[in-house]
């Protein structure tokens, strides 16, 4: 079935060649290469631009690219343009399709359905100024070791109008990077309210470094921290990084392993992290200390009740309430303590709440 679709487009591509329409003009680009589920998947996305003046409609439109033999397999598209498929306003097409052939080729298929008068092509660049998506391609890596080699396969595509007459088309874009790195091991360690994460690599290419990522129950990843890659190496390279000071509940981490040349693949923690309710009242010593004028002081209640959180200076005199008589649930708690409008000098700052009471000493230098 594969092989007959091929012939079918491939007589398109060759007949809509000979009938073009040489002031119309198309750009493609892909772009956006992404390796993730820890090193099993690759992505990337197809563009198309229009950068001629007259309008020019889609039609049985295809985007072949080729790959080193090997490398890819199983061929599923996602972020698919709703312009071209089902779900047009113009009722113009069909479900848009995905192939892969054992000659190592991946394709995109439009099919103009003759059924509405088609879609025209954007001229709009937009944020990422290589046109509108036509979709995400996801390809399964079955052999890290060889270089892809992906790159446009020029003869197979075309972009073509519902009259079968085809744009003049340039093709942007190319992945011959080395599928870079390869993990280990990836472990947390929970210490209180703290999170060590571990993790270990046997082989790394061109390897800039790990972004540091985290997301709670209910929001969105957020960047932590950056650790340096060790560029190229193939013996076990050990990194740890320790995430501090997080309230009760449960995260997830992943780190983002990113390439000198940009690119980046992800690797998920397997499981949840959770963080406990506290055993014991505690107050930690402010960070940084000296500060001028802003430190953080972290504390713990083990239970719901009301607490106190005053400074003071050298004769005891009460200089700043923080937190005055307040209910707070048990959980960890971290606060930003600004004291410009204070002179250079020794202050205490003390906790008080349900049979517990503790001080600490921090100075203030400007």
């Amino acid at each position: 079935m594969k092989q007959l679709t091929l012939i079918a487009i491939f007589f398109i591509t060759v007949f809509s060649y000979s009938n073009s329409v040489s002031q119309n003009t198309v750009t493609n680009t892909i772009a956006n290469f992404n390796i993730y589920d820890n090193g099993n998947k690759f992505s990337f996305d197809v563009y198309s631009l229009r950068t001629s003046a007259p309008d020019f409609v889609m039609g049985n439109s295809s985007y072949f690219l080729k790959y080193t033999l090997g490398v890819f397999g199983n061929a599923v598209i996602t972020n698919v343009n709703p312009k071209y498929t089902i779900f047009s306003i113009s009722n113009s097409y069909n479900e848009m399709g995905s192939f892969i052939y054992s000659s190592g080729k991946v394709a995109i298929q439009i099919f103009y359905n003759n059924g509405g008068p088609g879609e025209v092509i954007s001229n709009d660049p937009g944020v990422a100024t290589f046109g509108e998506r036509i979709a995400t391609i996801n390809l399964d890596i079955l052999d890290q070791s060889i270089l892809p080699n992906l790159q446009w396969d020029n003869i197979n595509t075309a972009v073509v109008n519902p009259f079968f007459q085809s744009a003049n088309i340039t093709n942007n874009g190319f992945y011959n990077s080395p599928l870079p790195v390869e993990l280990s091991s990836f472990t947390s360690v929970v210490d209180g309210n703290n999170v060590n994460l571990l993790w270990s690599t046997t082989m790394e290419i061109n390897s800039r470094g790990f972004e540091i990522e985290r997301k709670s129950s209910s929001a969105e990843w957020i960047n932590i921290g950056f650790i340096e890659g060790s560029n190229n190496s193939n013996v076990t390279v050990n990194y740890n990084y320790k995430d501090r000071f997080l309230s009760k509940g449960n995260y997830n981490y992943r780190l983002k392993q990113i390439d000198f040349n940009g690119n980046y693949e992800y690797f998920d923690l397997n499981s949840d992290v959770s963080i406990g309710i506290p055993v014991n009242y505690s107050l930690s010593q402010n960070f940084p200390n000296p500060f001028n004028p802003s430190t953080t002081i972290n504390f713990s209640i083990p239970e719901n009740s009301r607490i106190v959180l005053k400074i003071y200076d050298l004769n005891g005199r009460e200089v700043r309430t923080l937190i005055n008589n307040e209910f707070r649930n048990a959980d960890y708690y971290s606060l930003n303590v600004n004291l410009a409008g204070l002179s250079s000098g020794v202050y205490f700052y003390t906790l008080t709440g349900s049979n517990f009471i503790e001080t600490k000493k921090m100075t203030l230098i400007k």
